[in-house]
């Protein structure tokens, strides 16, 4: 009895030590936050409403907050970290609300680099190939995606007038919840994930030069349905993450797969108890999270079954590949670490 009480306990504590833990964050933050760059396992940068930022680099530690100066009405949707000093903060709304701004001494200053002009354009999200190439996606104008580009690291920008591009259907955009409806990958592959009238994927193999597209079978052909966000990960598979947002415990294919580096795809039976998810992110080759208001999930099999893991809700995720630490970030101000 003695020996399989002993078994008994082990086997409980191996458990207990197995389940996800989250640990709040102290980053200063107040407001609704949907821009995260996990940089390294220590320099982790946040975005948010009331043109707060934070910024850490020692892995949580010590926070430095503060807010850009006179832009305390902007809504920092992304955040692009390119070092512990070296960051670019993207604004969304209508008109002139969409901004870009850069620091290069950790946050202390920060400079306009672009102030959107254009009425119909709505910032959603930005991403780079590399430290000094990037893309950033707004809300259609003509028809087009709105493609903005970078080969300096933001510091300016212009409208990318791809060779190929297809057009966007009526009431067909990208969404900002999350920051992640963009991914550029280096070696020049990219994605846009969109919503609206239809779900598609965008995606480019040559930097945005050409592009081509694929329909998804996400919850789609409403204003607040679609992909939110989109994710490469290794061997050629690519993950997207969607639903509709106002009806948020409607599952069944907010996740869909791609094996082919986004040719074609398809909605894993494993992920049908899935709700509506803003984010979602690769850990390794056989991992992948995703998060929004409903809870966060868990694939260990490269998004075939998902399991539900924290039914505290988050607008964004992000993570160092290979690494156990998660980053997540949502409303009230919240910053946590979920460890696997």
């Amino acid at each position: 009895m003695k020996i399989f009480s002993t078994l008994v306990l082990a086997i409980v504590g191996l458990q207990m030590a197995a389940q996800p833990s989250l640990t709040d964050q102290k980053a200063g933050m107040t407001g609704s936050l949907r821009g995260l760059d996990v940089v390294s396992k220590k320099v982790v940068w946040v975005s948010g409403t009331k043109g707060e930022f934070s910024v850490t680099r020692d892995g949580g530690k010590i926070w430095f907050h503060d807010t850009v100066a006179g832009a305390t009405k902007l809504d920092f949707r992304d955040v692009h970290g390119f070092s512990a000093d070296v960051a670019l903060l993207m604004s969304a709304g209508a008109g002139e609300a969409s901004a870009v701004y850069r620091t290069e001494n950790g946050g202390k200053t920060w400079t306009l680099t672009y102030q959107n002009k254009d009425p119909k354009a709505f910032f959603d999200g930005m991403d780079f190939f590399d430290n000094n190439h990037g893309l950033m996606i707004g809300d259609p104008v003509d028809e087009k995606p709105y493609l903005m580009e970078t080969f300096d690291g933001g510091l300016s920008w212009d409208r990318k007038k791809p060779l190929k591009i297809p057009d966007l259907k009526a009431g067909e955009y990208a969404f900002a919840a999350s920051g992640t409806s963009l991914d550029a990958n280096p070696g020049g592959n990219c994605y846009i994930a969109t919503g609206g009238s239809v779900a598609r994927i965008f995606r480019s193999v040559d930097y945005g030069l050409n592009w081509g597209l694929t329909p998804i079978g996400v919850l789609q052909g409403d204003p607040a349905a679609g992909a939110f966000s989109v994710a490469q990960g290794p061997d050629r598979n690519v993950a997207a993450a969607g639903g509709h947002y106002q009806k948020m415990t409607v599952a069944g294919s907010n996740i869909v797969l791609s094996g082919d580096n986004g040719a074609t795809w398809s909605i894993p039976q494993g992920a049908a108890e899935v709700p509506f998810m803003e984010c979602i992110r690769w850990i390794d080759k056989n991992t992948l999270v995703a998060c929004g208001p409903p809870g966060i999930w868990l694939s260990t099999d490269a998004g075939k079954t998902w399991k539900e893991i924290s039914k505290e809700g988050f607008h964004t995720l992000d993570v160092v590949t290979g690494k156990t630490t998660v980053w997540l970030a949502g409303g009230k101000g919240r910053v946590v670490t979920l460890t696997l």
